[in-house]
């Protein structure tokens, strides 16, 4: 069976709302958003890049397969990644994504809900390949970064149905600053010339 990217138009709404959500607290220069290429693109405020996939690999604005993003280690600020986690994947597209972004920066992971009513329309039963919001949460937490999702949107994911989209925030540990230790010198004294003094002893 082949990967088809599925355009999630029923869930764009929802996306949306949460996506702004999660964003319009973080600060960032500009954000860059990896997504299938038949999914619409959320309406959020900031600067904001995108790279395009589809069953072949990276399609747009370049053509690269999966497993090798051609953007400089630690170069990006913060990341959206949507619906990367579809049946029949040939790869998690996580690594890479870890990979670009820089210490310090956020990232935010959107998928469908397998068990909601709006995910079964778009992919019938293959829905059931997608992560639950268990198993969304441990292939993030398994690769060290600090999720901050929002209490709300943490509780309605532990309701199977409840809400069509998952998503979470998580950042990428900063890393510790350099400390170059100072080299010890020993003390030099200037010699003075000692003053004639006026006292005289009694």
């Amino acid at each position: 069976m082949t990967f088809k990217p599925s355009p999630f138009v029923a869930l764009q709404s929802a996306e949306t709302r949460l996506i702004n959500a999660m964003v319009g607290e973080q600060k960032a220069e500009w954000v860059l958003e990896i997504a299938p290429v038949t999914s619409p693109s959320p309406d959020i405020v900031g600067p904001r890049c995108r790279v395009l996939f589809n069953a072949a690999g990276f399609c747009w604005p370049f053509r690269a397969p999966f497993k090798a993003l051609p953007l400089d280690t630690e170069s990006v600020p913060a990341l959206i990644v949507r619906h990367a986690w579809q049946p029949h994947r040939p790869c998690d597209l996580l690594d890479e994504a870890i990979r670009v972004l820089r210490p310090g920066g956020w990232l935010v992971s959107v998928s469908a809900n397998p068990w909601h009513p709006a995910a079964w329309r778009e992919l019938g039963r293959e829905a059931l390949w997608l992560p639950s919001w268990p198993q969304f949460q441990m292939l993030h937490a398994r690769r060290a970064l600090s999720l901050s999702t929002p209490g709300r949107n943490f509780w309605q994911g532990l309701v199977p149905g409840l809400t069509p989209i998952l998503a979470l925030r998580a950042r990428k540990p900063s890393r510790p600053a350099r400390i170059r230790p100072m080299p010890l010198r020993r003390p030099r004294f200037a010699a003075a010339p000692v003053a004639a003094t006026q006292c005289r002893a009694a």
